[in-house]
């Protein structure tokens, strides 16, 4: 690690104050990065710190959305570097803050907004079974009676075909092709449906 030392006595305090923000940011952002390849980030679009934060269940953008964990540290990551390639150029110390602190914003932003999108696409394709409540369809395999079994339905969902295991209260089956109403929704996604 001797040559650590030297290269790091080597530097200026402005330099070192740059490294130890650019440095500590972009291996936080590595380690965030390999956790969303792995699946290990959560059950949120992009995982972990990845999501809309304050940004409401509807995906709205606002200010708290870009105070995530990839945000700070995407800001940090971005001004550490720019600085320190802007400082080691000769660009003067405050031009290199105030320019690299507008790109880190940028970056943040633009982020923020990518991963807003991205958590409305991933709200966008989860069903909620809930919703089917009410809701027609098609019998697609024979329900039997009324605790003889299970059948298949098919139910327009979310602009999709979705098919669902089907129970009857009644006491004669329901065969295939006809029109049914969802009415009650049992554990492990069973509907439970009635002629129309």
């Amino acid at each position: 690690m001797e040559w650590f030392g030297n290269w790091w006595s080597g530097l200026d305090l402005v330099e070192q104050i740059l490294y130890c923000i650019a440095l500590p940011s972009t291996l936080l952002l590595i380690i965030q990065a390999v956790l969303i390849v792995v699946g290990a980030g959560g059950d949120d679009a992009g995982g972990g710190d990845f999501d809309d934060s304050g940004g409401g269940e509807s995906g709205e953008f606002g200010v708290a959305s870009l105070f995530t964990l990839q945000g700070i540290s995407s800001f940090l990551c971005v001004f550490g570097w720019v600085s320190i390639l802007l400082y080691q150029g000769g660009v003067p110390l405050i031009l290199s803050v105030v320019v690299s602190g507008l790109l880190g914003f940028i970056v943040m932003y633009a982020i923020a907004k990518i991963m807003m999108y991205l958590t409305r696409l991933a709200h966008c394709g989860t069903l909620e079974v809930k919703n089917l409540l009410g809701g027609t369809g098609t019998v697609y395999l024979t329900i039997p009676p009324k605790g003889q079994g299970k059948g298949k339905v098919t139910i327009c969902m979310s602009e999709r075909l979705v098919e669902f295991d089907a129970v009857s209260e009644v006491d004669d089956e329901i065969a295939n092709n006809a029109q049914i109403r969802v009415i009650d929704i049992l554990g492990e996604n069973i509907l439970v449906v009635e002629t129309i």
